[in-house]
């Protein structure tokens, strides 16, 4: 940890320009990363860019530095400039190439010196200053300790540290997950002194639903849930018509996943949403179940053991029974 944080304190002593991606349909942690890293890095004087693989949820709006965000889905020729032009690159809250599509054979042809952080199982390696660790249970917690072992947590101001407590939070469900640990706790109040209001955090992510998504869930839980496996594994499948029915935005899917742990027993929960060419997956589970290995095994997917994604290139009909085949794997052992 030493070595790298000299390797990258040395690196930030010159201002350059500096681009910042994360991975496709980012979250909580996606957004609070890039964001809280951006106007770190700005501190020392550098140029940045801070771009998401495809189009994103609206939903995160009220984080700071948020308009900053652009869409390579939308910007293709601008951002492909800006990786060619880049100094260095950071890749935060993922861990191969292949995770962020397109853009990432672009960072890959480039010459930029290229810093991973992330907190995700079996990285790749290609970045020449990697930060992996699968202790950390957000990259946003992670980058709270690095901007401290850099010696700069004073720089840690209430924009910063708003959207590295919105990042810390979401992925430990707001501190109900299993991955909560001592350190989420300590990193939690250090932002919470440095001027985070947790009521404005969850009030923001929960409770900012259009009537549609509100309905959308609904729907789902009546229409679309299924539970099998004498009620230990719950999924739903949404089509596009579902999608264009309620008139589904970028991210609208986010949470749904988790409802079903709702029903007493059920240990793993899956959502398969339908999109053109493939069927996008989420998978949760509860305890030792790893859906990380799961998905990495049949859906070219990962993650970690209790909170994995993955992908189909089946129908969405073909991928249920696909799924179905090999759910009982799950539950082997447990």
């Amino acid at each position: 940890m030493k070595k790298k944080i000299s390797a990258l304190g040395n690196l930030l002593e010159t201002p350059q320009h500096i681009l910042i991606v994360t991975h496709p349909n980012p979250d909580g942690d996606a957004f609070g990363s890039v964001l809280s890293l951006s106007l770190f890095l700005q501190k020392y004087g550098h140029q940045t860019t801070v771009v998401s693989p495809s189009n994103f949820t609206k939903n995160f709006y009220w984080l700071p530095g948020i308009e900053t965000l652009e869409s390579f889905e939308s910007n293709k020729e601008k951002l492909i400039e800006k990786v060619k032009t880049a100094e260095t690159i950071f890749c935060l809250d993922f861990n191969t190439l292949t995770r962020i599509e397109e853009i990432g054979t672009h960072i890959a042809a480039s010459k930029a010196v290229k810093v991973m952080i992330d907190h995700h199982q079996m990285p790749e390696n290609f970045a020449d200053i990697t930060f992996s660790d699968t202790k950390y249970a957000a990259t946003c917690e992670y980058l709270y300790d690095i901007f401290c072992e850099l010696g700069k947590n004073e720089w840690i101001d209430k924009d910063i540290a708003l959207n590295l407590y919105t990042g810390l939070a979401t992925d430990t469900g707001f501190f109900n997950f299993n991955n909560t640990t001592d350190n989420v706790h300590k990193v939690a109040g250090a932002l919470i002194t440095a001027g985070v209001s947790p009521d404005f955090v969850q009030d923001k992510v929960f409770n900012i639903f259009r009537e549609e998504r509100l309905r959308y869930f609904g729907y789902c839980l009546q229409n679309r849930l299924k539970v099998v496996h004498h009620g230990k594994l719950a999924y739903m499948m949404v089509t596009k018509e579902d999608a264009a029915k309620f008139h589904l935005q970028a991210g609208d899917n986010e949470g749904l996943v988790n409802f079903p742990f709702k029903i007493e027993g059920v240990e793993v929960a899956v959502l398969f949403t339908e999109e053109t060419g493939k069927v996008k997956i989420s998978f949760r589970s509860k305890g030792k179940i790893d859906v990380n290995d799961f998905a990495r095994k049949y859906f070219e997917g990962g993650g970690h053991i209790n909170a994995a994604g993955g992908k189909s290139k089946l129908s969405i009909s073909d991928t249920e029974m696909s799924f179905l085949n090999k759910s009982k794997e799950l539950f082997e052992n447990h």
